[in-house]
C-alpha cells in the first residue's frame, strides 16, 4: 500500500531474494551460505568504521568520500518505465581511467540477478513501500580495481557466464569473495512516496520522492596498505 501524497513515515524492514536464471538452486544456495560465513569472518577483522547521514531527492546523485580513495554513491535509477529510487554503489574517488572499475559493490553483494539490496528503487516490480521498508541494507565492496576484476571473473565462472574448466569453476566458487572486503549498512530514516506511478506492466509501484538515511562503513584490517583504486 502506498503512502498518500505529501505524507512521510519511518521505514520498517523486508527481505527479498532472487535466483539467477540458468543457475541451479543448489549452486545459488552454496554461494549465499558462503557469503554469510565470510561476513562473520570479516566482521572479526574490522579495524575502522565511519558513519554519516544524508538526504537525496528524486533524480539527484548523492556522493560522500569514505576514505581509501573511495566514495559511497547513490545513483538515481535510469531504467525508465516508471522506476524511481537509487542504486547503492562504492566507486573510486574522481575519474577512473578504467571504465570497468566504477562500482566495487555489486561484484561481492549477491544475489547477482533480479532484486538486490543495492537496488533502493522500484525495479523488478518492487513497490516504493517495499523498497523503503528494506532497512538496514547490508552490502560489501572490494577496495581496488585489481580485486574487482578478480572477483568479477570468479562471479562469471561461478554462475556459468564465462567458459572455464571444471577446476577453474570449482576454484572460483571456493575463492569467491575472498579478496579484502569493506562492509556497509544503510538505514532509511524518513522518506516521502506517492501513489500513481505504474510499471510498463501496469503494476502499481508508487514513486519515491526523497529519502533521509544513515550509512555505516567498515574497512578491513590493513586496508590502508591495499592497492589504490
Amino acid at each position: 500500500m502506498c503512502v498518500p501524497a505529501g505524507s512521510s513515515k519511518h521505514a520498517g524492514r523486508t527481505l527479498r531474494l532472487g535466483i539467477c536464471h540458468g543457475v541451479s538452486v543448489k549452486r545459488v544456495a552454496i554461494l549465499w551460505l558462503f557469503f554469510v560465513a565470510l561476513s562473520g569472518v570479516s566482521a572479526r577483522s574490522q579495524d575502522r568504521s565511519i558513519s554519516f547521514s544524508g538526504a537525496v531527492s528524486q533524480g539527484q546523485t548523492f556522493r560522500k568520500s569514505i576514505g581509501h580513495g573511495l566514495e559511497f554513491v547513490l545513483t538515481p535509477s535510469s531504467r525508465g518505465g516508471g522506476i524511481t529510487g537509487w542504486t547503492i554503489q562504492v566507486s573510486p574517488h574522481g575519474q577512473t581511467s578504467d571504465p570497468q572499475c566504477r562500482d566495487f559493490a555489486w561484484v561481492v553483494t549477491p544475489p547477482y540477478h533480479f532484486q538486490n539490496v543495492l537496488y533502493l528503487n522500484t525495479s523488478y516490480s518492487t513497490t516504493a513501500q517495499e523498497a523503503l521498508r528494506a532497512s538496514p541494507r547490508e552490502f560489501q565492496f572490494v577496495l581496488n580495481c585489481t580485486d574487482f576484476k578478480t572477483e568479477s571473473r570468479r562471479v562469471e565462472l561461478a554462475l556459468g557466464h564465462s567458459t572455464g574448466s571444471k577446476q577453474e569453476v570449482d576454484d572460483a566458487m571456493a575463492k569467491l569473495g575472498s579478496s579484502p572486503l569493506g562492509r556497509g549498512r544503510l538505514w532509511i530514516k524518513r522518506y516521502r512516496i506517492t501513489p500513481g506511478r505504474k510499471s510498463e506492466a501496469g503494476v502499481e509501484l508508487g514513486a519515491i520522492h526523497w529519502i533521509r538515511f544513515k550509512v555505516e562503513i567498515r574497512f578491513p584490517a590493513g586496508a590502508g596498505q591495499q592497492t589504490k583504486p
